[in-house]
């Protein structure tokens, strides 16, 4: 079972973070990019998460990742940091190995990592164009970079990072800024109780 006890106690030394909405925020009109994707689709379209996994390995797939590309592109010049995250990364970065997941595509992921100096601290990035399915996307970083899960913490935004997380066998952390969880963990799957942090800078009390 998870605890709030995420320390060196239990031997992590890699994290994996979500980008956009927990080390920036990416404003994506995505109100106007459902209405677009229905009208493309022939049928509603209510979530992106849902619909990359439904759609997955089809050409449909290759069509709504380029109309999402062209809105992502257009939302970079307007993107922002989230909790001074560039220097947070750097410092963590001294002492754990990071890597990034990310819903955005491989393009738009650079961009956003070179506008805020980040490129340099993640050993390896998966986005969109290699897989859009979350818990695929923590394993394709575990192969990768060769270091087992329970070595691991993921930190997300969304309960389907912190789900996919507790799939492959890491440890997970939500980050809720906008206090929709009042509690102080969150329990995923009748029985995993996953901290909730407000800020990046909590990161460090659950990590000390």
């Amino acid at each position: 079972m998870l605890t709030r006890d995420i320390s060196e106690r239990d031997g992590i030394y890699h994290i994996i973070f979500d980008l956009d909405g927990t080390l920036v925020k990416i404003p994506v009109p995505w109100r106007e990019v459902y209405s677009r994707l229905s009208k493309e689709l022939g049928r509603e379209v209510s979530s992106i998460v849902a619909l990359y996994e439904e759609i997955w390995k089809t050409e449909k797939y290759n069509i709504v990742s380029r109309i999402v590309e062209d809105y992502e592109l257009k939302a970079i010049e307007h993107t922002v940091v989230l909790d001074n995250s560039p220097l947070i990364v750097k410092e963590l970065s001294k002492k754990y190995t990071l890597s990034l997941v990310t819903l955005q595509s491989s393009r738009v992921m650079m961009k956003i990592l070179r506008k805020f100096s980040m490129e340099d601290y993640f050993t390896v990035k998966v986005s969109r164009d290699i897989t859009p399915i979350r818990y695929e996307q923590i394993v394709r970083v575990l192969e990768e970079a060769h270091i087992p899960s329970h070595r691991t913490l993921v930190i997300g935004d969304l309960l389907n990072d912190v789900r996919a997380a507790i799939r492959a066998g890491c440890k997970a952390m939500l980050i809720d800024r906008e206090n929709k969880s009042e509690k102080e963990y969150v329990i995923v799957n009748g029985k995993y109780r996953v901290p909730v942090i407000r800020r990046l800078n909590e990161i460090r009390a659950f990590l000390s």
